[in-house]
């Protein structure tokens, strides 16, 4: 197994969460039994992948790449600049078989096993964003006993798997029937489309998700950094 996963593998099983500081490099050399220069360059490799940031004279911390990650889908601010996260309530739990729209978006063959969530958010008891979640069975094995309100962050450490990137797309959609029913709005009501897909460290898709939310008289923003 090479450095880098010895250590990748420490910060998915918990040893290191995610804001703490790593031992520093003579200290891991001494641990793993190796030189500092190897440990320098999985650092580099771990730097450059997102996993970990160097701070000049504090040290290496371990990234919260779970919060970078997730964070759009919860960018929500009204105009005094209050964050709107919202209670999350799931609707339906179901395991599907993934036709070919979601093998292509989520990588893996049609008919493989799929766990599906539909759930809403709520704030000042009005729902405002209905989401529909799509991962891949094979990943997650272990499921915790309140899956209808998971955090991908919290999964993925129960399965051993590290979060990586992701990529959005938004853009505007009409509600359909099942929008109408989870948001309180008339079919064809404009709606806010979020897609994404999140992937783990080794690039493989860990989970689909599209988020329709719907604006009302609060008037919701959305913030990206």
């Amino acid at each position: 197994m090479q450095v880098r996963d010895v250590l990748v593998q420490r910060i998915v099983v918990g040893h290191w969460k995610p804001g703490s500081t790593l031992p520093n490099e003579t200290q891991l050399a001494q641990q793993l039994g190796i030189s500092i220069g190897t440990v320098r360059k999985a650092l580099d490799l771990m730097e450059d992948e997102r996993i970990v940031t160097r701070r000049q004279g504090r040290g290496t911390f371990v990234n919260d790449y779970a919060a970078e990650t997730t964070f759009p889908f919860s960018s929500f601010h009204n105009f005094e600049g209050q964050r709107v996260v919202g209670q999350k309530r799931a609707r339906r739990i179901s395991r599907v078989e993934a036709g070919p729209d979601e093998a292509a978006r989520l990588g893996v063959r049609r008919g493989d096993e799929l766990i599906r969530v539909e759930r809403v958010r709520e704030h000042k008891n009005q729902a405002f964003m209905a989401e529909t979640c799509l991962l891949p069975a094979k990943f997650f094995g272990r499921l915790p006993e309140d899956f209808g309100s998971y955090r991908l962050s919290a999964l993925a450490q129960l399965n051993s798997i590290l979060l990586g990137h992701a990529d959005e797309r938004v853009d505007i959609a009409l509600a359909d029937a099942e929008d109408a029913e989870a948001l309180g709005v008339a079919e064809k009501t404009p709606l806010l489309r979020l897609d994404r897909v999140i992937f783990s460290d080794h690039d493989d898709v860990l989970e689909w998700r599209v988020a329709r939310c719907f604006m009302r008289s609060e008037c919701y923003l959305v913030r990206y950094s």
